[in-house]
């Protein structure tokens, strides 16, 4: 489950390059827009928390070494 979520997480220049390419073009391709660009939100909270959790598991593995 891991490896899949990584693979969204790298692909990040090519959502925004795909965002600001797009952009000047309205109408339906602003859905597409606004849909990659929560994606990319979405992901990015998830990698962030994902760190966050792993540097606590670190610190509770060096308590239990202590």
């Amino acid at each position: 489950m891991h490896r899949l979520e990584n693979s969204k997480y790298w692909p990040f220049p090519m959502y925004s390059a795909m965002g600001s390419h797009t952009s000047m073009v309205l109408g339906k391709n602003a859905m597409v827009i606004n849909f990659a660009q929560s994606r990319v939100l979405i992901s990015f909270s998830c990698t962030v928390s994902k760190i966050q959790n792993s540097s606590h598991s670190q610190r509770i593995q060096r308590l239990e070494v202590l």
